[in-house]
């Protein structure tokens, strides 16, 4: 059995990627391992009284951002550390191997002695986005650290720009979460997207699509959920904000197709979970998309409204023959990535990168 230390950004946050890190740390204490998760709150600054009145009374100018997370709902335990400490060996315990999930998590390696564990990089997503320090991020992808990448894309990514290898564990879902034991064709027919403020998301083009699909087919219906108020969208798509988690497999399961628009994504958890549900997938190249999405279970398509409204109408059209064997193929799809074998994957990861030298 081994000791694993995971270094976390944040925990209190529904993030997909912590999701993804809560549900191997639970498969991997369940198979007997040792599990460390260490990481700190999110925190916003307050007022500028506010902020006087807590630097008087020698507290941290910055409050705690209230929110639910994917550890503490699984008995998870997390040390929690201030947002401006910086990680020493004191602070950590022996371990075989030590994850750093996130790219700021990576510099706190070059404090940490051998004995901490061998030094591995979980990455879900190229990180060199816009607000980020860039030469930062491509320092961390440059160490000769352990890589271990969600999706083929960010393998070629890692190997052409970095020059490192990197071990492939793709992402899993629970197929006994997302679920729906009957699918039938909706009518009229009904497409659905996760809605977000993200950019990168390119969540105009779903609603292009669709403004695109409803000039030929008005009966058209499209349902968006997402975690902010989403008063940008028209009134003709039924929007639901933080939908209870019982409640996004009932949404995937009540669509024909599922809209996945947008122009990078680290993996892209929406297109397995609405495979689960049963739901074909209408997608872009983007993150685990060419892995995932096939002519038998969705569309891989170019990013265009055009394009898109066009498969929206062919799943819209497509005889119930045709649309439940494609249904099943997504389903089928989902289930040759459920989540226990794919954090087994990721466990064989681990155990190969404790077994090499300690640098």
């Amino acid at each position: 059995m081994m000791k694993i230390t995971f270094l976390l950004p944040y925990v209190n946050d529904l993030a997909g990627g912590l999701r993804v890190v809560a549900q191997h740390a639970q498969y991997l204490l369940n198979e007997g391992h040792s599990v460390t998760l260490v990481g700190q709150k999110k925190m916003r600054p307050t007022g500028l009284r506010a902020t006087l009145r807590r630097l008087m009374r020698r507290e941290p100018p910055f409050q705690e951002i209230e929110g639910q997370d994917h550890f503490s709902s699984r008995g998870l335990d997390v040390v929690l550390f201030p947002t401006d400490h910086v990680l020493g060996p004191e602070d950590l315990p022996d371990a075989d191997v030590i994850v750093a999930t996130w790219w700021q998590t990576v510099e706190a390696f070059r404090n940490l002695p051998p004995e901490k564990g061998v030094q591995a990089h979980f990455i879900q997503d190229h990180e060199v986005f816009p607000n980020l320090p860039r030469d930062r991020v491509e320092a961390v992808y440059r160490r000769p650290t352990h890589k271990i990448v969600v999706a083929s894309w960010l393998e070629r990514v890692m190997r052409e720009n970095y020059d490192q290898p990197a071990h492939l564990a793709v992402n899993g879902v629970d197929t006994t979460v997302f679920r729906m034991p009957e699918r039938h064709r909706g009518h009229p027919p009904c497409m659905g997207f996760l809605n977000t403020r993200t950019p990168r998301k390119n969540i105009e083009l779903a609603v292009a699509a669709m403004e695109a699909a409803r000039r030929r087919r008005p009966d058209l219906r499209c349902i968006a959920f997402g975690s902010h108020p989403a008063s940008e969208l028209p009134d003709w798509i039924e929007f639901e904000q933080r939908p209870s988690q019982s409640r996004i497999p009932e949404i995937y399961g009540a669509c024909d197709a599922w809209l996945f628009p947008s122009i990078t994504e680290g993996f892209g958890l929406p297109i397995l979970e609405a495979m689960s549900c049963g739901t074909p997938v209408l997608a872009a190249r983007a993150g685990a998309a060419e892995d995932l999405v096939t002519r038998e279970n969705g569309r891989l398509l170019e990013r265009d409204p055009e394009i898109f409204a066009e498969a929206i109408l062919e799943m819209a059209g497509m005889d119930d023959a045709n649309w439940t064997a494609m249904s099943r193929a997504a389903r089928r799809t989902a289930e040759a990535h459920d989540l226990a074998p794919a954090s087994a994957r990721f466990e064989a990861v681990l155990t190969e990168i404790a077994a090499t030298p300690r640098g």
